[in-house]
């Protein structure tokens, strides 16, 4: 399977192309879309798009010219969180900044898919990560609270829209080990890569046998 990862560079991003493309779990092609050149080697095939938020039409092209076979399965590990003040408090910029790092990536993500899918002759599965604070109102990081309720929503409306592309979800219902913005004071339990990485190659091998929404809790 060739999967496609936008947020690739990021901790989570780069961990999941490690864990998918080695042998425990299939072995798969990995190629990464990223804005910026990462520092030394990558555990992908590198795609690096500064505006492929902007331009979903020129990211799926670029795509589609790469080398190999084409795009089987996309994962969408974009944006990130923070503790912070209080979500009215931060102001009507902050907001939209947290917008546009967060929902407008997933969409122009769910956006590649669809464009992927109409070019070839596959189906094309589509997983897009979220996180509890989905499904919890989370005190100082409110806005991605907002955007990532949101985000369930954008899947179900592209996944009622769209008959070329299998949209899911992965809803991680805890923090992931070993990222260092995560606030693990009072004993919180945190889930490991592998786990993530695990139950994502579940997904994407049998998307018909996953809901929409897939949760992953510590053992």
């Amino acid at each position: 399977m060739h999967i496609l990862i936008f947020g690739a560079s990021g901790h989570v991003g780069t961990a999941l192309a490690k864990h998918l493309g080695g042998e425990q779990l299939g072995g798969h092609l990995i190629s990464g879309i990223v804005r910026s050149q990462p520092d030394g080697a990558v555990p992908y095939e590198l795609i690096v798009l500064p505006d492929w938020v902007e331009d979903p039409e020129g990211a799926a092209e670029a795509v589609r010219a790469q080398s190999g076979p084409a795009v089987d399965a996309v994962i969408a590990a974009v944006g990130g969180w923070y503790v912070d003040e209080p979500m009215l408090e931060r102001g009507i910029e902050s907001f939209d900044s947290d917008y546009g790092s967060y929902l407008r990536g997933h969409f122009a993500a769910c956006a590649v898919s669809k464009l992927l899918s109409e070019a070839g002759s596959t189906q094309i599965i589509h997983l897009a990560l979220n996180g509890v604070a989905s499904v919890e109102a989370c005190v100082g990081s409110g806005a991605i609270s907002v955007f990532g309720a949101a985000q369930n929503m954008l899947l179900r409306v592209a996944e009622a829209e769209t008959d070329t592309v299998d949209f899911r979800e992965l809803r991680v219902m805890a923090p992931i080990d070993g990222d260092d913005r995560n606030d693990l004071s009072g004993g919180v339990e945190t889930i490991g890569i592998t786990e993530v990485a695990t139950a994502a190659a579940r997904i994407l091998s049998s998307p018909s046998d996953a809901e929409l929404s897939t949760e992953i809790s510590p053992e």
